[in-house]
């Protein structure tokens, strides 16, 4: 085994390129000789004497003012218009949750209401105690004074003053005229 171990014939310790350059030691960093050293020694400069600059006002360039785009104009608008509209939505649906819950504790109110005169109508309508007041003046109605009603035709309605909807241009301004109308109210 000590037969086949190679001998290096170069006193290089690295492969590559550095392995055979002459002037390499094994170290990546060179230590530089004396010569260079001295030729890289910093040369004195004369002292300059700064020139003073006089401050120029800078000039202001003015861009002249560009148009107004009429879209632009169109789209602000619209988004006020919308703007109001949302705010006026809004109150309204304010107003219609407070109208319920009025609503709603007066229904309360009202079942409670029932109850009670429902108790009482209970307690003062007897059946015997009629019986006894009216004794035997009850009598049961004849046929002739029965009467059948026939309800098996359809149903149908008809409502006066029906309002019959525009169309196109006409329900548009009806439409508008409507929010507006709808806005002065919420404002007054």
């Amino acid at each position: 085994m000590a037969a086949n171990r190679r001998r290096t014939t170069t006193a290089y310790s690295t492969y590559g390129s550095a392995a055979y350059s002459p002037l390499y030691d094994g170290n990546a960093a060179r230590v530089p000789r004396r010569e260079e050293e001295l030729d890289r020694l910093p040369v004195p400069q004369p002292r300059r004497r700064e020139q003073v600059r006089r401050h120029e006002r800078a000039r202001v360039e003015v861009r002249q003012a560009g148009q107004i785009a009429p879209f632009a104009v169109v789209g602000f608008l619209a988004v006020a218009v919308f703007a109001v509209m949302l705010i006026t939505s809004y109150a309204q649906l304010t107003v219609a949750n407070d109208e319920m819950v009025s609503l709603r504790r007066e229904l309360s109110e009202l079942k409670e209401e029932n109850v009670t005169l429902s108790a009482q109508y209970e307690k003062v309508f007897d059946l015997a105690t009629i019986q006894k007041a009216v004794e035997d003046t009850m009598v049961r109605p004849t046929g002739d004074q029965v009467v059948y009603i026939d309800l098996s035709e359809p149903d149908t309605v008809i409502v006066f003053q029906e309002e019959k909807g525009g169309s196109g241009f006409q329900a548009i301004v009806h439409g508008i005229g409507s929010i507006f109308v709808s806005i002065t109210e919420y404002f007054r």
